[in-house]
């Protein structure tokens, strides 16, 4: 993408991908985020800079993808069901 940015933090129609994302599935009771703790506050500027206050649950990633869907899962509350999605491919 010849950035440095994260893909998941460009923007689209003038927002961030991630953003969008989670808006497709705001109708569910539970969200649960999973970043790097490292791009947690630049997540949060971006949630007040875009006035974004969808509910979720924000986890720290690990150090690999197995690792991060791990922590996420941990978060998930019995006889739930789960769909595991990346925020930024189709």
């Amino acid at each position: 993408m010849n950035t440095t940015t994260p893909k998941q933090f460009l923007l689209l129609k003038e927002i961030p991908i991630l953003m969008h994302t989670l808006k497709q599935f705001s109708h569910f009771e539970k969200i649960i985020l999973v970043l790097p703790n490292t791009q947690f506050d630049y997540w949060d500027s971006l949630c007040k800079l875009y006035n974004f206050t969808l509910k979720y649950t924000l986890v720290a990633g690990g150090k690999t993808r197995f690792q991060s869907v791990k922590n996420g899962l941990e978060k998930v509350d019995s006889n739930s069901i789960v769909a595991i999605h990346d925020g930024v491919r189709p």
